[in-house]
């Protein structure tokens, strides 16, 4: 679908969208020879993720009459083992909105607290057939997606803004009217996959295993060398709706849902100078999903980014406040975020490419009074894995990142990439949460600002153009900060101590046509 819809807009809008690109789950436990044999059987026949973002020919088009038809077909394959996983078992909470706090603490009402889990693994499939239609200014596209585990039929939560699992629907639907001369100009309705920036703040996540589209009106305009786009998305409907609509004969809480605005705007001065400012508002009130809590989050971003000959920087810093409902009364809302990152492709052999990043953003130190203002900042709607390490242990929430990577292509269909990265919290007593933003827990006795250290390496192969292969392994060296949250949240082994490390690996195939 990334084929797609990178087509689409390519041919049609000539815009400059990024590249869209990697949840927690329920997971089973299984010896390790079961998991070694998995893994091998897996590695004969599949792997991957694409390990940069290429731009996609346009598919092949049937016209008939004034229409023209471009289909498009994706099989994704993704087996994924954890030894030691951060967010499962123990402690599990009512609900993982990022600003959601039970009575007294810095972490949700906790709903039960269940085994520890040593061992998972899963394996998942997504499978992608879209159909794109033009008529002069007009474009349809339709991509229906069917994501599920194997042997699995219970509805499984994977991240905010995606559906559960398993999932048989629209991933995108949208209807697209724009300019074909003078200034560029689009308007898009429906469904429909959106990144902004870096995707710190909106991202299409499709690394997971659904990605995420959204219910949203889109509109954009360029004005000589800048672009401006704003957007209205439906994140919960409203309540109070008929039972037609509802679908069911049950009361229906009254009230508006949750909405997210936002406008963005690029002045591309230079190559190497893009300048960029965000705003979102999210207001949300109720019916909503357990990922959202009552309140008005509004978000300023400014980010200055450029690409010229093997360069490629980013900037980016943003500002949280609005208000957050809580047990006694609204709290205020008050918190920052920074990142950094800079990659150099060289002229040295095997186009050797070294990277840097590096991310801060605020946090909770533990229980809050009332009145005080909560300093945790919520990423909205982030990618998972794009910006804060494959593991995807930590989101851009009270963290404190950096790190470096190096990626080399000894020939062409293959891509080597090995990295470390430094975690830690900016509020030791605060909460932890992953890139999928469950919480993993607190501890208001913590002072050790060190969550711990990610090793990982990857190896991607596209042998041929339709067919992507990729595998990965990682390591992730637990500090005191994460063993006091992990004994706080019930995650201690049969012997009180928490784990040392955890370990990950996946196997991955993308099929792709045309």
């Amino acid at each position: 679908m990334a084929r797609l819809n990178a087509a689409v807009l390519a041919a049609h809008l000539q815009s400059d969208d990024p590249a869209l690109q990697p949840s927690s789950l329920m997971i089973r436990s299984l010896p390790f020879a079961s998991i070694a044999l998995g893994s091998a059987l897996l590695a004969l026949t599949f792997a991957p993720r694409r390990a940069a973002a290429q731009a996609s020919p346009q598919s092949e088009a049937l016209a008939v009459g004034g229409f023209t038809f471009r289909p498009s077909v994706e099989f994704r394959l993704r087996g994924e083992f954890r030894r030691y996983p951060v967010d499962t078992g123990g402690d599990v909470y009512s609900s993982n909105a990022v600003l959601a706090e039970g009575f007294g603490g810095a972490l949700p009402p906790l709903s039960d607290t269940g085994n520890v889990v040593k061992t998972q693994w899963f394996f998942a499939q997504r499978a992608r057939l879209g159909l794109t239609v033009e008529r002069g200014p007009v474009t349809g596209v339709v991509t229906l997606q069917d994501a599920r585990l194997w042997g699995n039929d219970d509805a499984i939560f994977v991240g905010p803004g995606e559906p559960a699992l398993p999932e048989t629907a629209p991933y995108e639907a949208y209807i697209d009217l724009r300019t074909r001369s003078g200034r560029r100009a689009f308007l898009r309705l429906g469904r429909q996959r959106i990144a902004w920036g870096d995707g710190r703040l909106v991202g299409a996540d499709d690394e997971t295993l659904t990605g995420r589209s959204l219910d949203a009106v889109r509109a954009g305009l360029q004005l000589g060398n800048v672009d401006i786009e704003a957007m209205a998305v439906l994140l919960a409907a409203p309540g109070g709706a008929p039972p037609e609509v509802a679908g069911t004969r049950k009361p229906i809480a009254a009230g508006t849902g949750a909405q997210l605005y936002g406008l963005n705007a690029i002045w591309r001065l230079a190559p190497l100078l893009h300048l960029e400012a965000t705003a979102l508002a999210r207001i949300t009130r109720e019916p909503r999903p357990t990922w959202l809590t009552p309140g008005d989050t509004v978000v300023l971003d400014a980010r200055v980014s450029g690409d010229r000959r093997g360069f490629r920087y980013a900037v980016e810093g943003a500002y949280e406040l609005g208000r957050v409902a809580t047990f006694a009364a609204d709290r205020a809302l008050g918190a920052f975020a920074a990142a950094a990152r800079a990659e150099l492709e060289t002229a040295l052999p095997a186009h050797l490419t070294f990277s840097a990043r590096g991310a801060y953003a605020t946090g909770d130190d533990g229980a809050l009074e009332v009145g005080e203002t909560q300093r945790r900042f919520d990423p909205i709607l982030p990618d998972a894995q794009n910006n804060h390490g494959p593991m995807g242990l930590y989101a851009w929430s009270n963290v404190i990142e950096g790190g470096g990577s190096v990626r080399a292509s000894p020939f062409d269909p293959l891509t080597v990439s090995a990295g470390y990265t430094f975690v830690g919290l900016a509020s030791p007593r605060g909460r932890w949460v992953t890139a999928r933003l469950l919480p993993v827990g607190a501890a208001s006795d913590n002072e050790s600002r060190v969550l711990g250290h990610e090793i990982d390496v990857s190896l991607a192969l596209q042998p041929w153009e339709p067919l992507r292969l990729a595998l990965g392994y990682g390591l992730f060296i637990f500090g005191d900060g994460a063993q006091a949250i992990f004994t706080k949240a019930n995650r201690a082994h049969n012997d009180g101590r928490p784990a040392d490390l955890q370990q990950w690996a996946f196997l991955q195939a993308t099929l792709t046509a045309p």
